[in-house]
Parts: C-alpha cells; structure tokens; sequence
C-alpha cells in the first residue's frame, strides 16, 4: 500500500517531534530518584538500602540529593573517573578510604540475590583533593545513569571483564583485567609473631612517591593496582616498583623505580597524545 502525501507529512511531523524530544530531555537534565547512596564523600545516616535519593545530571552539574536534605553538586570538568560494578567499589574504596563505604562488595551482594549495579564518581574537590561517591541504581535506571554520566563528562567508564557485557552498547569503556586489581599483601612487620608495633614499623620503612602529571587526573597504577589519579602521593614498601599512569586518549607513561625505605621520590608523568 502505497503512503498518501498526508500521511508522509504526518509522519515526518511525529518524526521531527521524537528526534526535538532528546534534546529537550538534554536541555533540562536527566534525573534519577531510585538510586541509593552505598558510600563516600558525603557523611550521612541515610541506610544503604535506602532508595528514593536523587541523582540529577546536567551539562552543569552532576547533583546528588539525599533523602536527609544533604546534597553535593559535582562539576562534570571535574571528573576524573567513572566505573561500573565491582570497579566502581575498588575504585571509590581507593580515593576515600574503605572504611567510610557502607558495607563491602561480598557483604552487600550476599544480602541481596539479584545482581546490584553499582556506579562510581570519582572526582577532585575545589583544593584538588581526591573525592568520590558510590552509587547504586535500579536495574531499569543503571544503564540511563552511566549514559548520562557520560555525555557530560566524556569520561570512559572503567568496568571489570566480568562486568563488561551489562554496560550500554554506546557508552565508552576501559576494560579492567584481573591483574590490575589490587591483591592483599601482608606485611612483612606482621609475619613475625610477638610484633608489638607493627603499624608503625611499616610505615617508618615506607618510601614516599609524589606523583604529578599532564594532564591532571589521569589514572595511577602500581604494579598493576590501580591506586588513585594525579596528582598523588603513593605510600610503597622499598624495594622495585612499576609505575603506570594512564588517561584516556593518550600514550600509557611507564617508569621503574626501585625505593628505599622512608625515601622520598618525585615523578612528573607528561603523557603524549595517541595518534
């Protein structure tokens, strides 16, 4: 059946109002009310388990309205990280301190039998100190949240292998290995039983690592783990280290350095444009 003319006028009419539609929903923000609130830069007695938090994305401003009144407004510039699933713990773990985060990774999944979709920013504060927050959205809601994280940030999303495939088909990734993780590594002030002090024994033997880079907010691995992003000052055990600072459309920086104990070392990593 061959179209009318009025009906192909109609049809580009209700066209032209779906693709207007997007634009107008840009223009006013993205806002997400079933998201909860798992940890990080804001001090709040909000549960974890608590949803109807508010999460409204703009080119602004990326703003977290909690359920007690509290808010905090991040600007999109200042973003230096986002990441998905597990990574989005580790990561946001890493930038605040793991003990401000609610619960942990295998604490809250074993409360829960279906899969939860954490979603983690990481950004830097006004002093340019590292900041973060961990999220969790609804499973009809996620995917939404890092589209629009993303539009506004341009920052790829840093996601595990395992958790690749429940990432949006669009949205840009940096896929995670196994290796990059960070493993548990005792200390070798605790091996020896009878040890009285053995917090302050490590950290006297530690050697300091202050590290800068260009751009700023590119992110810092240590031997593998990723530990944070510049600048930042990195606390190893003495001995052969592999640095690698990594951001986004540029050349990985690689260094070898190999630290005494309560040295002190300054690295300035200047990456280079990919091709």
């Amino acid at each position: 059946m061959v179209p009318t003319r009025k009906a192909l006028v109609l049809t580009k009419g209700a066209l032209a109002i779906l693709l207007c539609f997007p634009l107008i929903l840009s223009a006013q923000g993205n806002v997400f009310t079933k998201v909860r609130y798992n940890g990080g830069s804001v001090s709040t007695k909000v549960k974890p388990d608590d949803w109807d938090n508010k999460l409204t994305v703009t080119a602004d401003a990326i703003t977290l309205s909690l359920k007690d009144g509290q808010s905090i407004a991040i600007p999109p510039k200042r973003v230096t990280s986002l990441s998905y699933g597990q990574e989005a713990h580790r990561r946001v773990g890493t930038a605040v301190g793991l003990a401000v985060l609610s619960l942990g990774i295998g604490a809250l999944s074993a409360l829960h039998k279906t899969k939860l979709h954490y979603i983690g920013i990481n950004y830097n504060d006004s002093d340019g100190k590292m900041q973060g927050v961990l999220l969790q959205g609804d499973k009809s809601n996620f995917r939404g949240i890092l589209v629009a994280l993303q539009g506004v940030t341009g920052v790829p999303v840093s996601v595990g292998e395992k958790d690749r495939n429940e990432v949006p088909v669009g949205v840009t990734t940096r896929a995670v290995k196994e290796a990059e993780e960070p493993k548990e590594k005792p200390s070798p002030a605790t091996k020896a039983p009878g040890n009285e002090a053995p917090a302050t024994v490590a950290t006297e033997a530690a050697a300091t690592v202050a590290l800068t880079s260009n751009p700023d907010g590119a992110e810092i691995y240590s031997d593998g783990a990723f530990v944070g992003n510049s600048p930042a000052t990195l606390k190893l055990v003495p001995g052969k280290h592999t640095i690698r600072v990594a951001q986004a459309g540029y050349n990985d920086w690689l260094r070898e350095i190999t630290v005494q104990p309560g040295s002190e070392v300054h690295l300035a990593a200047t990456l280079e444009k990919q091709n």
